[in-house]
Formats: structure tokens, sequence, C-alpha cells
């Protein structure tokens, strides 16, 4: 009766493990960044104002 409890004890704790493997594998959802269209950024003179701006984040 003693190695049926050790075994069950050891199948719930590598079943524990597993599902916090599971948990750290999950997809998260990632910060990406869209396509810039760095073309509507740049105007011809340096006067005009552009039709778009880049964003530029550093850590």
């Amino acid at each position: 009766m003693r190695e049926h409890a050790v075994t069950n004890i050891l199948l719930g704790v590598i079943a524990v493990l597993l599902f916090l493997n599971l948990l750290a594998k999950a997809p998260i959802a990632k910060v990406e960044a869209d396509t810039f269209k760095l073309d509507s950024c740049i105007t011809e003179r340096p006067g005009d104002k552009p039709a778009a701006y880049v964003h530029v984040v550093s850590h």
C-alpha cells in the first residue's frame, strides 16, 4: 500500500510540473510593430508637414 502512495505522489508532482511547463510555454501576446510607411514620413521640403510620423522606442 505504501508503494502506491509514493507512486501517486510522484505522478502528482510530475503532473504539476508538466502543467507549469505548459503554462510557461503558452503563447504570450508579443508587441510587434506594424510595417513602417516611411514614404509618408518623408517630405520634399524641410518645412512641409509629413502625412505620418515614425514613433521610435528605445530601452
